[in-house]
């Protein structure tokens, strides 16, 4: 026999003997006792761990297993996207910390590696290959905004690996990189806000403001409009704005001067959503306010302050829902951070790591392929922002959406509305 098979019943002999010393020397004290060796032959390393209670019969795991299950995360926790990103980081640490509680995933702790790219590209694709490249990580949840999902994607969708993103709302995603969404499409809550603002607040005249560096901005407002003349409405006009614009006097003017016009949506993101609001007001203009849910943040108020009363914008659910899996997320999250979540996208991060949980149980293993596979077959998991559910070949559920109205500085439920009719994902394109 040549070298290495001499090698391999080496190994084989020293584990028998390992095996039948550990059962004759029984359970130590305290009914538990573990053995760990190393044995090694040629090329082949094996570590062997051995745990028997009294009474109970042994279990073998390699060292390997007994790894944390490494998650990768993307967030922009400085930045622009900030105010929600840093929520849904939040929401993901708490249920990683439950399920850490209650003894991890296939016997092994959990561990995510966060990066923040601070809303720079360069950051975000220097930060995806290295969670492919480095880390190892077996999936990646990331961001609430939709830019950074489609600049991430393609590197994780190229090294196969899963790829949930807890808000960022684009229903092409999918088609695009292959990622799972844990929260609506932007087609569903742009057709809510048209359908509550033709059917509820009896608007029939609406202007639309894009910001036209911000691709879900671009995307939200033309389902918007679809869904809204769908309905009978009329879309005065679009006009147009940058994220990093801070005037908007030249947009009020015409607002101001358009006869006819009873109401504006406005595609906004978090860091100007509330200066928008609050020069509005300033120059006098009492039409309804309407956002989506880049409005969903505590800068609106923080920022807009007396002005942002009466903003209506739609997002993913309300924090002060009586059903019992939000009352017990917001005390949990209360407990863990000293604080209630700031908004929906708090809870977003929390069902985005509890439905790669649930994968990764129905997948039996870390294994990329195996998990994104069970994710695929997800179906009826209760989450606190509603039922996850994908439908085969696609990745995008089907959720409610909470309509919010800024009441005494207060992000007040006026209702949740499912629309009749969704503009196609196409549209948005």
């Amino acid at each position: 026999m040549d070298s290495r098979t001499w090698a391999a019943i080496s190994i084989i002999l020293l584990l028998i003997g390992l095996v039948i010393g550990y059962y004759a020397g029984g359970a130590g004290a305290g009914g538990v006792k573990t053995v760990t060796k190393t044995v090694s032959g040629g090329a082949q390393t094996v570590t062997v761990t051995l745990t028997k209670t009294a009474g109970a019969p042994a279990t073998t795991t390699t060292a390997a297993s007994k790894k944390p299950i490494k998650i990768g995360v993307l967030m922009g926790l400085t930045g622009p996207w900030a105010s929600i990103d840093g929520p849904a980081w939040n929401g993901i640490q708490l249920a990683i910390k439950q399920i850490n509680d209650q003894g991890g995933l296939l016997g092994r702790k959990v561990e995510a590696i966060v990066i923040d790219t601070k809303g720079n590209e360069a950051e975000t694709t220097a930060a995806a290959h290295r969670l492919v490249d480095v880390e190892h990580v077996v999936a990646v949840l990331g961001y609430t905004d939709t830019h950074w999902v489609l600049t991430a994607g393609p590197i994780i969708q190229k090294a196969g690996i899963p790829f949930i993103t807890p808000g960022a709302t684009y229903p092409l995603i999918p088609k695009r990189v292959g990622a799972f969404l844990a929260c609506f499409g932007d087609n569903v809550q742009a057709a809510a806000m048209a359908e509550y603002a033709y059917n509820d607040l009896g608007l029939r005249n609406i202007a639309i403001w894009q910001d036209i560096k911000v691709d879900y901005s671009v995307a939200v407002t033309k389902y918007f409009k679809n869904a809204f003349e769908h309905l009978g409405g009329k879309i005065a006009y679009i006009d147009t704005f940058q994220t990093e614009d801070k005037d908007f006097s030249a947009l009020i003017a015409r607002l101001k001067s358009t006869k006819g016009v009873d109401g504006v949506y406005i595609g906004a993101i978090p860091d100007n959503a509330g200066l928008i609001v609050k020069q509005i007001r300033q120059a006098g203009v009492k039409i309804p306010i309407l956002g989506e849910d880049g409005f969903d943040t505590p800068l609106l108020v923080q920022v807009a302050g007396k002005y942002a009363e009466g903003v209506l914008f739609t997002t993913h659910t309300s924090l002060e829902s009586k059903d019992p899996r939000i009352v017990k997320f917001v005390n949990d999250y209360k407990a863990m951070f000293g604080h209630p979540p700031e908004n929906a996208f708090a809870a977003l991060g929390y069902d985005a790591m509890m439905v790669l949980a649930e994968a990764i149980k129905k997948a039996g293993t870390d294994n990329p392929a195996k998990i994104t596979e069970a994710l695929e077959h997800i179906h009826g998991f209760q989450g606190v922002t509603g039922e996850i559910s994908y439908a085969p070949g696609q990745r995008v559920p089907q959720k409610g959406v909470a309509i919010i109205k800024i009441v005494n500085g207060k992000y007040k439920l006026v209702k949740m509305v499912v629309p009749k009719y969704i503009p196609p994902p196409e549209v948005g394109a």
